[in-house]
């Protein structure tokens, strides 16, 4: 029977691995990398859409991409003489997935990537700089890395227009339960993905 003095030990060891993860996952989830020009923009939906929305635009107009998709909306735009013009408003397409049923399951965002690298490929684009929610970075940089396989490079920038502080003790609890919907949204795309495939 193990000693008192090892059972606390572990419990230690425990209780500081836990607040470790705890106090990084804030950061964690803010994923960002460096962007260079791209074919598109892709900006994904969320509760705050106009602030994505309004870093998507700043990246076209300051010239890093000529192509803005929204692929929640099924809409693609163009930038030409400094001006942004809807160039597409796609149809409603059923699921690139024969399998309807799983389909059902799949994250909102996921479904919206699928929509975007239709829309990417249909076009002959081969990078994308992915915008949203800093706490929804991390979610799509994993979802890209499985889905935009063979010839995509992606970067991604988040918006820079929505609060999202990343120092534990600074979070509300509002912010808090962002980022644990966050973490149970990502664990529910790792347990759906591999049986995708």
């Amino acid at each position: 029977m193990p000693s008192r003095t090892k059972i606390l030990m572990i419990l230690a060891v425990v209780f500081v691995i836990f607040a470790a993860a705890v106090l990084c996952a804030p950061r964690f989830l803010a994923y960002s990398t460096t962007c260079a020009k791209a074919d598109a923009v892709v900006v994904l939906l969320g509760p705050d859409f106009n602030a994505r929305h309004r870093h998507a635009r700043n990246l076209v107009y300051d010239g890093m991409a000529d192509y803005l998709i929204i692929p929640a909306y099924k809409k693609t735009y163009h930038i030409a003489g400094g001006k942004i013009a809807l160039l597409s408003a796609g149809r409603q397409e059923n699921p690139p997935n024969d399998n309807r049923l799983l389909y059902r399951y799949f994250e909102d965002t996921h479904l919206e990537l699928l929509e975007a690298k239709r829309v990417m490929a249909s076009s002959g684009q081969k990078s994308a700089i992915f915008v949203s929610s800093p706490y929804h970075m991390r979610r799509i940089q994993l979802m890209v890395a499985r889905e935009f396989d063979g010839p995509y490079s992606s970067c991604f920038s988040p918006t820079p227009f929505e609060e999202a502080p990343v120092v534990a003790w600074e979070l509300k609890a509002s912010d808090w339960k962002k980022v644990w919907r966050e973490y149970t949204k990502i664990l529910w795309f790792m347990v759906y993905h591999p049986l995708t495939k």
